[in-house]
């Protein structure tokens, strides 16, 4: 296959590259502060658009001919810029299609018509059988628009679901896994970090108000939305770990990444974060020092216990244990998992009515919202649960590649333990018994799942 080699972006010119990253990363973050601070941030946006123009055609011609420094740029924008998925209007049954949008689609179309001149680069890796289910699993959700309730929204995220397979091969070949990894956790670093600072500098415009029922002030950043900034901040954790194994980044960016990480995290209360983070990190951990079997044996019995005094009715009061995890301080909150277990219930209930290839991929925002209630507490625009989701899109056969895809990354955990590939994947699956994670719309944490894809694809010592 060709790749080009990590160490190439170890000198000069890999500097450069990874400094046009952080830059661009800064751009973005001022650009979302410019739009968020205008009352109508489409219409803000029109002055830029022959600037994108014109700075996206010298882009596309320079990705087009391989070039390191565009491949990266077009990364790293790809990563920020277009991470959010398509927006749907409040409970209207179509995406608006404002200036943000019409980038993204815009985006995801160039992306394929890259494609073509990359062709040879990027046949090899469908050699990997898990980049060769990702793709058929995009091909999947692409024919569902056929039977989706909002036919073009469904394609056009099916489109940048595939855009996002086609391009995390692309960066993997071209600046090879490591230099890819480390470009994207020392922009994370820079980007967060800004974040951080916007909620001293602009708090009213860097944190997220409590809703009605909620005490808590959630820090967004420049993110958007508190679990966006989440999620931003487990993967550079996450990443600066996995680099730090592998002797691609010193102690100095390790120690900093983790700080800034896990104030992020907490900064936005994001709990699901937090733990799946904290827990991937211990699992690989005693699992690197043959401790996991010990650990599992101990939390089983403790697991034992914990049933038995339940059972005697001498287990300690869960209100006092419990309540502090909730925003709102009822215990209810954490019982239900924030309301996710009515939306699971109903969920079933849809998938129920079509179970063999689902509602449409992307097209079931609405057909849950309506389902619910407008009395819901929350957010009912998906499952809340990645398994759920994928069935819930594509039903039971139309997900089978999503599920054959974990199936064959778990088995290579017990076959082929690799800790790079291992605690991303365990982070991205645990995260998904919460949230809709990589089997919805294509958000940041796909596209960073299916920089691990292609990174198997070009390193063959990790595969089974």
């Amino acid at each position: 296959m060709t790749t080009a080699t990590d160490t190439a972006w170890k000198g000069p010119a890999g500097m450069g590259a990874v400094a046009a990253g952080i830059a661009l990363a800064v751009i973005l973050a001022w650009l979302a502060l410019l739009l968020r601070a205008v009352p109508q941030p489409s219409v803000a946006a029109l002055p830029l658009v022959p600037i994108l123009a014109v700075v996206s055609a010298t882009l596309v011609l320079a990705c087009i001919r391989g070039r390191r420094w565009a491949i990266g740029l077009l990364f790293i924008f790809a990563f920020f810029g277009l991470s959010f998925g398509m927006r749907m209007d409040g409970y209207a049954r179509t995406g608006g299609m404002d200036v943000e949008n019409i980038i993204k689609l815009s985006s995801w179309l160039l992306v394929f018509l890259i494609c073509p001149f990359h062709v040879r680069r990027l046949l090899p890796f469908l050699r990997e059988r898990t980049v060769l289910l990702a793709c058929l699993y995009g091909l999947v959700a692409f024919v569902s628009a056929a039977w989706s309730l909002i036919p073009a929204y469904t394609a056009a995220n099916a489109l940048g679901l595939a855009s996002y397979i086609i391009l995390a091969c692309l960066v993997v070949s071209v600046l090879g896994p490591d230099a890819t990894l480390r470009l994207l956790t020392l922009t994370l670093l820079v980007f967060i970090t800004i974040g951080l600072i916007s909620g001293v500098v602009f708090p009213d415009i860097a944190w997220l108000p409590p809703s009605v029922e909620e005490h808590v002030y959630r820090l967004r950043g420049f993110s958007g939305h508190p679990n966006v900034l989440g999620a931003q901040a487990a993967l550079l954790a996450t990443f600066a770990l996995i680099l730090k194994r592998r002797k691609v980044i010193g102690w100095t960016v390790l120690v900093a990444s983790l700080v800034v990480g896990f104030a992020a995290i907490m900064a936005a209360d994001s709990r699901t974060m937090l733990a799946a983070t904290a827990g991937t990190w211990l699992v690989i951990a005693l699992r690197e020092r043959r401790l996991l079997a010990p650990a599992l044996l101990f939390g089983s019995v403790f697991a034992f216990f914990a049933v038995v005094l339940l059972a005697l009715g001498r287990f300690p009061d869960l209100t006092v244990l419990l309540g502090p995890l909730a925003r709102t301080g009822s215990i209810n909150e954490v019982v239900t998992l924030t309301g996710r277990t009515e939306l699971w219930a109903v969920s079933f209930d849809l998938i129920k009515q079509k179970p063999l290839f689902g509602w449409g991929f992307g097209g079931t925002e609405a057909l849950l919202i309506e389902s619910v209630g407008r009395g819901f507490q929350g957010a009912p625009v998906n499952a809340h649960n990645m398994y759920i989701q994928a069935v819930f899109n594509l039903g039971f056969i139309g997900a089978l590649p999503a599920f054959g895809m974990l199936a064959l990354l778990l088995w290579r955990m017990l076959s082929r333990p690799d800790a790079a590939r291992d605690q991303l994947v365990l982070l991205v699956m645990v995260i998904g018994l919460t949230e809709v994670s990589i089997f919805a719309l294509p958000v940041l944490l796909t596209f960073s799942f299916f920089l691990i894809l292609a990174r198997e694809a070009v390193m063959p010592e990790a595969r089974s």
